[in-house]
């Protein structure tokens, strides 16, 4: 008798911990752009293995597709978008709940198959007759980056208007997502192709080669993450991208080839090269060291006939060089997304090789705002600038006193306001 009382009491303690174990079992539906296919497989087991019971399930496509999803109602608990264009849909379709937060940067590179058939070796080769070109089609996100790096390319003189007609000739195929474009290529089915760093997947990497685009042409990708108005484990939904933001979940993101969303603190103090050469560091991606040379080589050339105050004289004369602006950009600004406007809050320190230093708002020559043609120059009247001080000068056209053309400078810092006390 005693025996059975204590099966039939076992028996009710298993069966009253099944329910428990069931609740405790939770589903986390993420809605993900394609190019995170591989980081947020690696991203999931990390989280399912500091949160037992949770199975992170993945809908991976278009980001412009799975926004349409949701707009029409597809249940999900977070989407994580490639870019800013298709978050706003889902937000405009009051599909999102709080505030979208980016977690990961990218940038466009150019494939093409191993074998290199059509002997393509920089963009230029993309407008050659007879190219079997593959790019994504119109609404997904690397095709939003991919016109803006061709806008840039059509304002580079070198290339202009007929450079973008010669390349859309070329395109046989514009596909529903970044990945069918890195397959297609690593395939053999087309002789190039524009994909993210990112795609270029241990699958694949055997089978195409990835040439650079450069900096000054290139254009950042941004991908914002939020979890969704209706999600059933919104604190669920919340743990999982705060472990994508942490260090680890960066972490696996730049292991993927992505660019880490962290702003890192500056330091207080400005680092000046001890060679004669002018470093371009602070809040850029990709920090550059400039001589006169390479300023000639790799950025379009403008002169301008400046006059300005120095003490009680007028001066007249003429530099030739690159635009900070287009300087700057080949250094790739790490924009804070999450700040409105965040560029509206940075500035440039100049410094010169005797310790003198101007700022310019970074504002004054965005083309969207001042649109200001500050020149860091490397000729004046037509001769390479002979000045003790250094071959390279900051000129602001500008300005009616000559205070911010800062001579021989040695270093060009980008720099954030600094936060706000909460």
């Amino acid at each position: 008798m005693k025996t059975k009382l204590v099966i039939i009491l076992l028996f009710v303690l298993v069966f009253s911990l099944l329910p428990v174990a069931a609740q405790d079992s939770q589903t986390l539906t993420v809605f993900a752009a394609s190019s995170l296919s591989d980081a947020f497989e690696e991203i999931a087991t990390a989280f399912e293995g500091e949160n037992a019971g949770v199975d992170v399930v993945y809908s991976f496509g278009s980001s412009s597709t799975l926004a349409t999803q949701l707009v029409e109602g597809a249940p999900a608990d977070i989407f994580a978008s490639a870019n800013a264009r298709q978050m706003t849909v889902a937000l405009d379709g009051e599909r999102i709940a709080g505030r979208p937060r980016t977690f990961a940067k990218n940038r466009l590179i150019l494939i093409v198959p191993i074998d290199n058939p059509a002997n393509i070796q920089s963009l230029r080769d993309l407008s050659n007759p007879g190219i079997k070109l593959v790019i994504a089609a119109l609404e997904v996100p690397v095709r939003d980056y991919t016109n803006t790096m061709l806008d840039r390319l059509v304002a580079d003189p070198a290339y202009g208007e007929a450079y973008r007609e010669a390349f859309m000739a070329n395109v046989v195929s514009e596909e529903d997502n970044v990945r069918q474009v890195s397959a297609k290529v690593s395939l053999g089915e087309a002789d190039a192709g524009i994909v993210y760093r990112s795609d270029v997947t241990p699958d694949i990497s055997d089978s195409v080669i990835a040439l650079p685009i450069p900096d000054a042409l290139n254009t950042l990708a941004t991908y914002p993450i939020a979890v969704t108005n209706d999600s059933a484990n919104p604190e669920l939904s919340q743990a999982f991208i705060d472990y994508v933001l942490s260090d680890a979940g960066q972490d696996t993101l730049v292991k993927w080839n992505f660019i880490s969303a962290r702003i890192p603190e500056l330091p207080n103090m400005i680092s000046v090269p001890a060679d004669g050469s002018v470093s371009v560091d602070g809040q850029v991606l990709n920090p550059l060291t400039l001589t006169a040379d390479f300023l000639r080589d790799n950025f379009a050339a403008h002169t301008m006939d400046v006059t300005y105050t120095s003490g009680e004289e007028s001066v007249s004369t003429s530099f030739t060089g690159a635009l900070l602006w287009d300087v700057l950009g080949s250094a790739q600004p790490n924009y804070n997304a999450d700040v409105r406007n965040d560029k509206l809050g940075m500035y440039i320190v100049v410094t010169a090789s005797d310790g003198y230093q101007a700022v310019i708002a970074l504002g004054e020559i965005d083309p969207e705002f001042g649109n200001q043609p500050i020149l860091v120059a490397y000729e004046q009247e037509g001769s390479p600038i002979e000045d003790s001080q250094g071959a390279i000068r900051l000129v602001v056209p500008c300005d009616a006193r000559g205070g911010r053309d800062v001579s021989g400078i040695v270093n060009i810092s980008l720099r954030d306001s600094p936060p706000i006390a909460q």
